[in-house]
């Protein structure tokens, strides 16, 4: 990547359509935090986040070259996080800022550190016909299912299919933010059958198919034809699936300040994984029959062990998960 001077230059040229190496496409938003009085200690104030943002973040710090497409306002808080990614080395792609206001989300964490998000949101996405697809694709959260924006993400993870190119999906679950059960079900199923690798939560899991055990909820989405399934387990660890067998990887042990960040943490190293061990230019959906899953398993969960052993959504750089864990 470029310097933050020259990511910001690029995003904003007339016509511009670099999407780097993996290109994220999600929504990008305020996090604000209320000082309440009683509550956990923490800054109160306002913080660029959103999922498909911070994994742009995160892969951007493990050094992978990254551009975002997404809806930001022309207001304050769209500088905000406009700033926040650009010093961060992640690329926006032209047409993402649009006059009106950016999304924010009201988080409050608990004196767990589980946070709870009350959402003012606005998605929607420029025509999706000129944007090149690079190597990667990743979708993910509400913006995969919140229209009318969620459609044309739809079908960019259908143009990455047929492209050959590496698609991951995270469903993300904001049940605040969403359609009817059903609805959120179908839109799933199609999203996950266009994925090369597909990565949920336990929780979102038994929300999305709550007559399913988590063996099922692999089992349906290997049958819908993703090749890789992860299904994280908080405190468990993780499981990690393929047609041909799975394997289970405790998480990380350390001392949790707040989970903020720990699945985009873990989803931004399962993309930089992959990418460093298969080869482009092979159908992504055919690549993942030897890669080592146990070690994919421990590097992501190192990663995702960092985020949680500080505050906020502080997703690790390669130099946080160096004589931690390597690569696999």
């Amino acid at each position: 990547m470029g310097s933050a001077e020259g990511s910001a230059s690029a995003s904003s040229a007339e016509g511009a359509t670099d999407t780097g190496r993996v290109l994220v496409v999600g929504e990008a938003l305020v996090d604000v935090f209320p000082d309440e009085e009683g509550g956990p200690a923490r800054a109160s104030g306002r913080v660029p986040g959103g999922s498909p943002a911070n994994m742009a973040v995160g892969l951007a710090r493990l050094g992978v070259d990254v551009a975002l497409l997404t809806h930001i306002g022309d207001d304050e808080d769209g500088r905000l996080v406009l700033d926040h990614l650009s010093s961060s080395g992640v690329d926006v792609v032209d047409g993402s800022v649009v006059p009106g206001r950016t999304s924010t989300a009201i988080a409050r964490v608990d004196a767990a550190g589980v946070p709870a998000y009350e959402f003012d949101v606005a998605w929607e996405l420029p025509p999706v016909g000129q944007i090149e697809i690079p190597p990667a694709v990743h979708m993910g959260s509400y913006s995969a299912f919140l229209e009318p924006g969620a459609s044309r993400v739809a079908e960019i993870g259908e143009r990455a299919q047929a492209q050959g190119a590496l698609v991951s999906f995270d469903p993300n679950i904001r049940p605040a933010l969403l359609p009817p059960l059903q609805q959120v079900q179908e839109r799933f199923d199609q999203l996950a059958a266009s994925a090369s690798v597909l990565k949920i939560s336990d929780e979102d899991a038994e929300w999305l198919f709550p007559d399913l055990s988590v063996d099922g909820v692999v089992e349906h989405v290997l049958a819908l034809g993703t090749p890789l399934v992860v299904v994280t387990l908080g405190d468990d660890g993780a499981v990690l699936a393929r047609p041909n067998g799975e394997v289970r990887v405790p998480r990380a042990q350390v001392d949790v300040v707040d989970t903020v960040g720990a699945g985009d943490s873990y989803m931004a190293a399962l993309i930089q994984s992959l990418l460093a061990v298969t080869d482009e230019g092979v159908d992504a959906r055919g690549r993942f029959a030897s890669v080592d899953l146990e070690r994919l398993g421990r590097y992501c969960a190192a990663a995702a062990g960092i985020t949680v052993s500080r505050r906020g959504a502080n997703l690790p750089s390669s130099a946080d998960l160096e004589g931690v864990a390597e690569l696999p």
